[in-house]
């Protein structure tokens, strides 16, 4: 089926489908950042530090990630 084929609810379902997955998409990798950056008290600073990397890299890419699915239409 070519895209032109699809009437003009499909393509609001369709797109309302991809706005859901993309927000989910930036909820998870946010939750992710959350969960990595909760590092329990007794963890030496060799695992710390990058584990904080991790975590703030996966915050930032949520931001990004819902950032762009609202400035893409």
């Amino acid at each position: 089926m070519v895209k032109s084929d699809l009437t003009y609810e499909q393509l609001e379902r369709r797109r309302r489908n991809v706005r859901w997955i993309v927000l989910s998409i930036a909820v998870l990798l946010t939750v992710a950042g959350c969960a990595v950056l909760a590092v329990p008290p007794e963890t030496s600073m060799d695992r710390a530090i990058p584990r904080a990397f991790v975590g703030m890299a996966l915050l930032v890419a949520g931001f990004f990630v819902a950032l762009l699915s609202r400035l893409v239409p």
